[in-house]
C-alpha cells in the first residue's frame, strides 16, 4: 500500500512540475513611439515599462529613474492617460496593484 502512495505522489508531482511558458508579454503598440522616443533622445536611461494589474485591468507605468514624478506616466490598457483622483484614486491604486511585469527596459527591441 506504501508503494502505491508513493507512486501516486511520484506522478502527481510530475504532472504538477511539468514544464509550462507563460504567454508572452508585448509592449503594445500605442506605447511604442514614446518608447522609440525617450531612445532616440540619448535620455533613456534606466527607463522601465512595467504592467500591473489594478482592479482587473491592465495599466502601464513609464518610468525613467531621472524623473522627478513617480507617476508621471501611467496608462489605462487602451493607452489614455491615467488621470489621478478622476478616472483612478492614487490612494487605492498605489495599495492594490498587484503582480507587476516588466514589459520594457532601455535598449529593448520594439519590433
Amino acid at each position: 500500500m506504501r508503494k502505491l502512495l508513493y507512486i501516486a505522489l511520484f506522478v502527481v508531482a510530475l504532472i504538477a512540475c511539468q514544464d509550462r511558458e507563460p504567454d508572452p508579454i508585448n509592449v503594445p503598440d500605442w506605447i511604442k513611439p514614446r518608447l522609440a522616443e525617450l531612445e532616440n533622445s540619448g535620455d533613456c536611461f534606466d527607463c522601465r515599462v512595467q504592467r500591473w494589474t489594478y482592479n482587473e485591468e491592465y495599466f502601464y507605468h513609464l518610468y525613467c529613474g531621472y524623473w522627478s514624478c513617480s507617476n508621471c506616466e501611467v496608462y489605462h490598457n487602451n493607452g489614455s492617460l491615467v488621470e489621478w483622483g478622476v478616472t483612478v484614486d492614487p490612494a487605492d491604486f498605489d495599495s492594490l496593484k498587484y503582480r507587476p511585469v516588466i514589459v520594457w527596459e532601455c535598449g529593448d527591441e520594439l519590433d
